[in-house]
């Protein structure tokens, strides 16, 4: 037989998914998914005439990886989860992704505490530029060059810019070098609360009583962070065996209700 060129071949991969198929299923682009198995993440069997083939566990596999990504999680995290997925048991892979979330909290509410410092940086910096103005070149004191020495009416806090129409001021006036140890302060006393509920407009935390908790210190917590965010309301609860901290706010702010709280459970 003659080999004619123009004649169109289809390679037929049975009880498999071609790379094409397996992109779709799982969201993922052909060369993530070459570069997945280049990395040893997810490797594909091959058929006899070379081509990939994708099984069902594998697409499970695929899909896990986008959910370690959503995580924050990096490939070696997500490579070393991939491996406990294969055993028989789920609490080594629930322990194991929970200590990793929770390095990435600390390290997310440490973007937020930096975050909250440069805002305010710049809108100080803002707040200065237009108070002097010099007729002609710019001046030790007009904010151009450098930090102006003209003080002006404005203190200096930090507006947390988030979506929302409710026209409130998500503000906080902590200077930015204490946010980062207002919230270690914080992750100190949360780290023994034993559950998270949503209430209307926040969050409601609860505690064991006999969890070692010092009331006297959750309650000093309180009232400073109202005195620099007002934004917040607090409500702190206790009985006999329970103790409980609601926080609420503004729809603008259920976004920081999270991120230094937590999320409901």
């Amino acid at each position: 037989m003659t080999f004619n060129p123009s004649r169109g071949f289809r390679v037929l991969i049975m009880n498999g998914y071609k790379i094409s198929e397996a992109a779709r299923a799982t969201g993922f682009s052909v060369s993530a998914l070459r570069y997945y198995e280049q990395e040893g993440v997810v490797v594909p069997e091959r058929t006899t005439t070379g081509y990939r083939s994708y099984r069902d566990d594998d697409l499970d596999s695929l899909r896990f990886v986008a959910r370690g990504k959503q995580l924050g999680l990096s490939l070696e995290e997500i490579t070393e989860l991939l491996e406990l997925l294969d055993g028989e048991e789920c609490e080594p892979v629930q322990t194991r992704i929970r200590h990793l979330v929770n390095e990435r909290i600390g390290q997310a509410q440490e973007r937020v505490a930096e975050l909250v410092g440069f805002t305010a940086q710049l809108q100080e910096a803002a707040a200065k530029l237009g108070v002097h103005t010099p007729d002609g070149a710019c001046d030790d004191q007009c904010g151009c060059r450098s930090d102006s020495e003209q003080s002006t009416a404005t203190p200096r806090r930090a507006l947390i810019p988030l979506a929302g129409t409710s026209g409130s001021e998500i503000a906080c006036s902590l200077h930015p070098d204490m946010v980062g140890g207002r919230i270690d302060d914080w992750n100190r006393v949360l780290a023994k609360a034993k559950s998270r509920e949503s209430v209307s407009t926040g969050l409601r935390v609860g505690f064991d009583r006999d969890r070692d908790l010092d009331l006297v210190e959750l309650a000093a917590l309180v009232d400073a962070e109202q005195s620099c965010c007002s934004f917040f309301t607090f409500g702190i609860g206790v009985t006999t065996d329970r103790v409980w901290l609601d926080v609420t706010g503004p729809d603008d702010a259920q976004t920081v209700i999270t991120a230094v709280f937590g999320a409901a459970e």
